[in-house]
């Protein structure tokens, strides 16, 4: 069975919608029940066309509409792919000069190619586009998030492991962590010094450490959400229990997988046991397979259920 109609099965209780508003749109509230397309897929793909960030498949002339250039009529579930994501890397080539001005906040990336106030990619001779710019937006600019009701919405800002790691809070580079599928920005914070915080350093996917800290979950509300951590099988492949070292003072190595859309922490869990694989099988892995057969409707024998997925924390998303 292809993994994208796997999606709403795998997690039953979550319905793909025909269209998403990124004008609302919460990454910390964000589930995987809905594809994230990156826009390499996007561009390549002949009949995607997105309308305000959600992709559908559609004949039209561009590749990039606004609601008002589309009949609303052809907006249905059947024709629903996703949501468009770029990622950071993706987003720096949008400086308003040969390409669209593009700015990300909150997770966001608006299109404000169009603002009178972003006039060749730079606002105020202080911001320019092809920018995460939550903090600026929402604490340094006077008119704050109102500024975003006057532009469109394009995609979804997304982070690869890598990617994320270039923000380690040192020689001027911002400071982001990323923990249960969200990156944040806690460069501002006042509890980091030479891009750590208490020993826990930026530019690191730090769910497991988050954990073992009472208390520490709720410091996330304090600081940015300012997009999603997404893998390809590269990415994962890392993860595989033997690899990368949990930035604690146990000598545990992170164990993640995969199931449907959604990425799973599953260090120091006996997984292979709740999944009904081999002792010996491996993390970094996608596991989806495992629930084909249940999902499909035709099992005519024992077979492992979706609600063991419930023991397991979500750390990040796949990417089409």
């Amino acid at each position: 069975m292809n993994k994208i109609a796997l999606i709403a099965l795998v997690l039953p209780a979550l319905l793909v919608i025909a269209q998403v508003d990124l004008r609302t749109f919460d990454v910390t509230k964000f589930n995987g029940n809905i594809t994230l397309v990156s826009l390499q897929r996007f561009l390549q793909t002949d009949e995607y066309v997105s309308i305000e960030g959600n992709v559908f498949r559609i004949n039209a002339n561009k590749k990039f509409l606004t609601k008002s250039e589309i009949k609303p009529e052809l907006l249905t579930e059947d024709r629903f792919v996703g949501i468009l994501a770029l990622t950071i890397d993706d987003l720096i080539a949008y400086d308003g000069k040969k390409q669209p001005a593009l700015v990300a906040v909150r997770g966001v990336v608006y299109d404000v190619s169009n603002s009178a106030r972003w006039k060749s990619g730079v606002h105020q001779n202080r911001h320019n586009a092809g920018a995460e710019l939550t903090y600026d937006i929402l604490k340094l600019s006077p008119h704050g998030a109102k500024l975003l009701e006057r532009v469109t919405p394009f995609a979804i800002l997304v982070f690869t492991p890598d990617q994320l790691a270039k923000f380690d809070g040192k020689n001027k580079n911002k400071a982001y962590v990323s923990a249960f599928g969200v990156v944040y920005d806690m460069t501002q914070s006042k509890t980091l010094k030479d891009g750590s915080h208490y020993g826990y350093p930026a530019g690191s996917e730090l769910t497991f450490e988050i954990r073992q800290q009472p208390g520490h979950e709720a410091m996330l509300s304090r600081i940015y959400p300012i997009g999603l951590l997404v893998f390809d099988e590269k990415d994962l492949a890392k993860f595989d229990g033997k690899s990368i070292r949990a930035t604690s003072r146990i000598e545990t190595y992170k164990a993640f997988i995969m199931v449907g859309n959604i990425v799973y922490d599953v260090t120091n869990i006996n997984w292979q046991k709740s999944l009904g694989v081999d002792s010996d099988a491996l993390a970094g892995k996608d596991y989806t397979s495992q629930f084909e057969c249940e999902l499909e409707g035709s099992c005519s024998h024992d077979h492992v259920s979706t609600d063991v997925l419930k023991e397991f924390v979500k750390v990040g998303f796949s990417i089409l």
